[in-house]
């Protein structure tokens, strides 16, 4: 009897080996392979970074462009709107009192 419970504990502590070891590579290939993503996934944020880099700079550079357009659009308003005060200076204050008039009817009502 004696015997056959050296034996039982015998396989126990074998198959407990084993266990150990199977767990030991199971938890190495586990490692392995969440390096292998997170690598995945630093390579993919960091290109999504610089696309969004990218992005951002293509807009900023565009704003740019079209505030310069904008600002010699303005520019030409302005000039002529200054020309037509000096060629018409009578229409023009006309116009400016009538819209003054009625913003303070307008403000004064309420």
């Amino acid at each position: 009897m004696a015997t056959a419970a050296r034996r039982a504990i015998k396989r126990v502590e074998d198959t407990s080996d084993d266990v150990s070891d199977n767990l030991v590579r199971q938890i190495a290939a586990l490692r392995k392979e969440i390096a292998t993503i997170a690598d995945a996934v630093s390579d993919y944020s960091g290109h999504t970074f610089g696309d969004v880099q990218h992005n951002a700079v293509a807009l900023a550079k565009e704003f740019r462009h079209q505030g310069a357009v904008a600002a010699r659009q303005v520019g030409r308003q302005a000039s002529v709107a200054g020309r037509v005060v000096q060629e018409n200076p009578v229409p023009v204050l006309v116009t400016l009192a009538t819209v003054a008039l009625l913003s303070a009817l307008i403000f004064m009502r309420d």
